[in-house]
């Protein structure tokens, strides 16, 4: 009865983390565990909120006797206070892809049962036997975690993204001593995007492996998404125009004020095709203090479902971190190739702060990188997964409907304004891979998008959603 009083009393608790103590690094053992995701996880986020504690200790005798029912409590109980890493492995229920397929769609993610931190995370597609899926057949192409009902550091709201994996494999590890705090009764929740790259309808399922500490103070830290197209909707993307000179670069950035101190003591970003690095700047101190870069290379699955992107991203660790003041203005910076069109491109870059005071615009420390072996973005041209089909129409507009342009092949003069206008069941998008200019239009189900070709050439364009099915090919002349 004192156990289940105390673990009700725990759930009462306001704060998202464990009691804090003096930091030490985190020497427990390590033990392993595994659980599997299921239906009753989904009546997770109608569950009502624990109501405020009913109690009160109007005495000291009544503390003492508290006291002495959590010292009888240990005393028969010492696992629960004995340090550990755990090493705990969760899979989805399966996902179902169709042939040549994008699925993308929030869920709900298992997560640890007991109070502790996080200290490395990291996800992957697995098949029905758990055997690691390769780019040629179910792709993980992204995937964001975050924490139901915490906002977020950098956009609010009643989610906040700790944890996000693309095509680079960037895994969540923090330095010795430090720990994303997490409750048992937190809830995670996962959006993902698979691509299937065979003509068959595939599962995938994504197991992802987390390193959990319990039974020892770390010192807390907080997530911080820095984003170039941050807090703009379900997909932050933009265009990099390319028909620049060889070696020319095109820079997207965006600025974010610190509303704390503190440091930072992990990091990494993410790029898609064509990026050439992703910098983290200090605008106020005037200082670079960390830049991603990719490293490319790979197999490529056929056919191509979108620009390959780099196959890992620079990271970096430091215990002792990068200071940042309250009213630093960060500055994040994706820089990417612009001798060639990059589509629906992004620039995002994950740190995590520990808070705490530090000397406004301090040195900054050795960072322990894991640098892998960063290179220029090989060229590349990107071919549509069919040929269109049809007459050629010259008409000034196409409607876009359920997996299908009304017309595939167009022929336009030079400065004439096109019209796309969307209808159908499902959301869709106009996404040019190839051609003089890089533009894209937003996912959509309704409304119009319009562009103005100023440039003869070929377009190659598809629907990023549904790219085998959706192909069309203008020509400006």
């Amino acid at each position: 009865m004192k156990l289940a009083l105390r673990r009700f009393r725990s759930r009462c608790r306001r704060a998202s983390e464990p009691t804090s103590f003096p930091t030490r690094d985190h020497s427990a053992q390590i033990t392993t565990a595994t659980a599997r995701t299921s239906k009753t996880i989904q009546g997770q986020l109608t569950s009502a909120v624990y109501p405020g504690c009913p109690w009160s200790y109007p005495s000291r005798v009544g503390r003492l006797r508290i006291l002495v029912a959590v010292a009888a409590a240990a005393l028969w109980l010492p696992a629960l206070a004995h340090a550990e890493e755990r090493t705990l492995t969760f899979t989805t229920p399966a996902i179902s892809v169709e042939p040549y397929g994008v699925a993308q769609q929030p869920m709900l993610a298992e997560s640890p049962k007991l109070d502790g931190y996080v200290v490395g995370l990291t996800a992957e597609v697995v098949d029905a036997q758990g055997r690691v899926q390769g780019r040629d057949k179910v792709m993980l192409h992204h995937i964001v975690f975050a924490k139901i009902g915490t906002p977020d550091y950098t956009c609010g709201g009643a989610a906040e993204r700790f944890f996000a994996e693309g095509e680079e494999r960037l895994a969540l590890s923090l330095p010795r001593g430090f720990g994303y705090a997490n409750r048992a009764s937190d809830r995670w929740g996962l959006l993902y995007m698979l691509m299937n790259h065979k003509p068959q309808r595939l599962n995938g399922y994504i197991r992802y492996t987390v390193r959990y500490v319990t039974g020892e103070p770390l010192t807390p830290v907080k997530p911080i998404w820095l984003d170039v197209r941050n807090c703009t909707g379900p997909d932050p993307v933009f265009d990099v125009p390319g028909g620049g000179k060889t070696f020319s670069t095109f820079t997207k950035a965006a600025t974010f004020t610190m509303p704390e101190s503190g440091r930072l003591v992990s990091g990494g970003g993410h790029l898609h095709g064509g990026g050439v690095r992703v910098e983290l700047q200090n605008a106020t101190c005037g200082t670079t203090p960390f830049a991603s870069r990719p490293t490319w290379g790979g197999p490529r699955p056929k056919p191509l479902l979108h620009e390959p992107g780099p196959t890992k991203m620079s990271s970096f660790r430091s215990a002792a971190g990068i200071p940042v003041s309250k009213g630093d203005r960060l500055r994040l910076a994706a820089v990417y190739d612009n001798s060639a069109p990059h589509t629906r491109a992004m620039g995002i870059m994950l740190v995590f702060l520990a808070p705490g005071g530090v000397e406004r615009c301090g040195a900054i420390p050795a960072l322990d990188i894991d640098l892998g072996r960063p290179a220029a973005p090989p060229p590349f041209s990107m071919p549509l997964p069919r040929a269109p089909k049809g007459r050629v129409s010259k008409a000034n507009s196409t409607w876009v409907g359920d997996y299908r342009y009304g017309a595939e092949r167009i022929l336009l003069k030079r400065g004439t304004t096109f019209t796309w206008s969307f209808r159908g069941s499902v959301q869709h998008d106009v996404t040019v891979v190839g051609g003089p200019v890089g533009f894209s239009a937003p996912w959509t189900q309704t409304g119009a998008f319009r562009y103005r070709f100023a440039k003869p050439g070929t377009y190659r364009i598809f629907c990023s959603l549904h790219p085998a099915k959706m192909v069309q090919q203008i020509t400006v002349r």
